[in-house]
């Protein structure tokens, strides 16, 4: 199913996260999906982002969102939500590996799937 049933506890900015998670990393390990999620709350959680989820996914040609996700994805959101972190504070970067854009001002701090991880510049 490509929409579980969202339960009465299930917030806004869980579900939108979840959605998120799926648009980037659906055919990806859930490792991949935690990193997703990571970046969005460490986003939420430095002084350059906005200081919360619908702000930091609204901001444009950031996150890719649609309006699907399922439930691995739900629970990723979930644990990310709840404070799991697969990444340090100072990764607030992600792209996709082998795509022509310039990232070398940034350093890669590591590699899950299809996309690369990095770190803020100069850290």
């Amino acid at each position: 199913a490509l929409v579980p049933s969202v339960s009465f506890t299930e917030d806004r900015d869980t579900v939108q996260l979840a959605k998120v998670i799926y648009a980037l990393a659906r055919d990806e390990s859930y490792a991949t999906k935690l990193a997703i999620g990571t970046v969005v709350m460490n986003r939420v959680d430095s002084p350059f982002f906005p200081d919360n989820i619908e702000d930091v996914l609204n901001q444009p040609h950031q996150f890719a969102r649609g309006n699907r996700y399922d439930e691995r994805s739900l629970q990723a959101a979930r644990e990310i939500r709840m404070g799991k972190r697969t990444l340090p504070s100072y990764v607030l970067y992600y792209h996709e590996v082998g795509t022509d854009a310039d990232w070398s001002t940034r350093e890669l701090y590591v590699v899950w799937g299809k996309y690369g991880f990095y770190n803020a510049e100069g850290l």
